[in-house]
């Protein structure tokens, strides 16, 4: 079962997408550019272990384009 802080986060991104008619990875841009999601995001991909491979997943994926980084062992947001 998924707990309610990544569901809170997949619906944000829903919601930004439907608003604006983006891609995932767009809406997750336009998330980080909120202080207030950019700290959440940081301390739930640090905190919780399917948080943390979602967020490795990205990484793999986007590559260089990668809304996230690795900082040693510590994931930050761009």
């Amino acid at each position: 079962m998924m707990s309610e802080d990544r569901l809170r986060w997949i619906r944000h991104i829903k919601q930004l997408r439907e608003q604006h008619g983006v891609s995932i990875y767009d809406a997750e841009r336009m998330a980080f550019g909120s202080e207030e999601w950019r700290r959440w995001t940081a301390r739930q991909i640090n905190s919780d272990e399917k948080c943390r491979k979602m967020a490795l997943s990205h990484i793999d994926y986007h590559r260089e384009k990668s809304l996230i980084g690795k900082e040693g062992e510590k994931l930050i947001i761009k």
